[in-house]
């Protein structure tokens, strides 16, 4: 691993650990500056061309309704094995410097208040004998991509999207937060609803080397508003579950 895939994950712990949590409409934060900047230059150029990545409907993970529009790359030798020396070589050492204990501690601690109110409030069990995994991926949302406002799986904990658009001329490409428009409505995790039933509440927006967070909660509604023809989204995703023992 080289140093400057430890460094650079060592600057975004410390941002995070930094980082101010934004109480409205849900918990959250967005950082800029996430990685240094030469790092992030070298993440934007070391980007995979389109056939190294797969469909995310073709993985197993998600149900058949879901958009075909959304292609990732996960970390291990099946799918970066594909790639070209440099880019290869690049993205195992960032993925293995940020699939560690100590990076998921950081946003475990980030988000600690929200993650202890979340099992307080009816999942005390679940809260107790709670173990956690993590993964990272590389995800591109090709146009027609959308996201209806959904509050994750169960299983979520916290979700983190690492920003990393080209330049800063579409900031409504980012992941939005909704209300539903029935009062009182919230959701367990799992379906992506229709956008007609929820109001638009603001988009984290979508810049060059910025961190958007969250963690799970039953009201934390969140989606992408449909991708435009001729533009795409580049993230790398990094989230936290409740692991099965």
């Amino acid at each position: 691993m080289t140093q400057s895939a430890q460094a650079a994950v060592a600057h975004a712990a410390q941002a995070i650990a930094n980082a101010k949590i934004r109480d409205l409409p849900f918990p959250h934060i967005y950082v800029e500056e996430i990685f240094p900047t030469d790092f992030y230059t070298q993440m934007r150029a070391m980007l995979p061309a389109y056939e190294a990545y797969e469909r995310l409907l073709d993985t197993g993970r998600v149900g058949q309704a879901y958009s075909s529009a959304r292609l990732v790359l996960m970390p291990g030798e099946a799918s970066i094995g594909e790639l070209a020396p440099a880019p290869r070589e690049f993205w195992q050492e960032l993925f293995d410097a940020l699939l560690t204990e100590e990076f998921a501690r950081v946003v475990m601690t980030c988000f600690a208040d929200a993650i202890a109110e979340r099992f307080a409030n009816g999942d005390n069990e679940a809260g107790k004998n709670l173990f956690v995994t993590w993964e990272s991926f590389l995800i591109r949302d090709r146009a027609s991509y959308a996201l209806g406002p959904h509050t994750d799986s169960p299983r979520k904990l916290v979700s983190m999207l690492f920003y990393m658009a080209r330049d800063t001329h579409h900031p409504d490409l980012g992941t939005s937060f909704y209300a539903p428009v029935e009062p009182g409505f919230v959701c367990p995790g799992g379906p992506h609803h229709s956008f007609e039933g929820f109001r638009h509440l603001g988009t984290l927006p979508y810049v060059p080397n910025t961190l958007a967070a969250f963690p799970k909660s039953n009201q934390c509604f969140h989606g992408v508003e449909p991708v435009a023809d001729g533009f795409e989204r580049d993230l790398l995703f990094f989230d936290l579950k409740q692991g099965e023992r």
